[in-house]
């Protein structure tokens, strides 16, 4: 009969190096959104928007930015496009701001939204696309400014 001798002290540094790689990869994933996010109170509000279509024609109308009740990052956008009646979401971290993918279905026409850009504090810049579904893309490209 053949017996393994057990090195507890070994087996203790092994324990530890093993702890201390666990909590390293712990510690590296964990992230703290809200030093990063723009608090979305201070992107609410009201903005004058310049929009340019991907025909140079230009569009000058009002949006309003109202802080989510989903909280967080969230906010939605009311009078987007100046032609949508229920508001468009979309996310703000950091100066980035995103809409997601998001589908609208209506009487005779469906239509999705999406698009980025980038807010300065006083100034949201992005683009969005408009896709009705009938092999029509809209691409535009706004320069809204926040009303003091």
């Amino acid at each position: 009969m053949t017996t393994t001798r057990f090195n507890f002290k070994e087996s203790t540094k092994q324990f530890y190096i093993i702890l201390a790689l666990c909590s390293v990869f712990i510690i590296a994933s964990c992230s703290k959104d809200d030093e990063t996010n723009v608090d979305a109170k201070k992107i609410s509000g009201t903005f004058d928007v310049v929009e340019t279509d991907e025909f140079d024609d230009v569009e000058n109308y009002s949006i309003t930015i109202a802080k989510s009740k989903n909280g967080g990052a969230n906010i939605e956008i009311n009078n987007f496009g100046d032609f949508m009646y229920v508001p468009v979401k979309a996310v703000i971290k950091g100066n980035v701001f995103t809409i997601p993918p998001q589908t609208f279905v209506g009487k005779k026409l469906t239509i999705s939204v999406s698009g980025s850009g980038t807010f300065n504090g006083t100034v949201l810049t992005f683009d969005f696309s408009l896709d009705t579904g009938n092999d029509i893309v809209i691409n535009q490209t706004c320069v809204a400014s926040k009303v003091e």
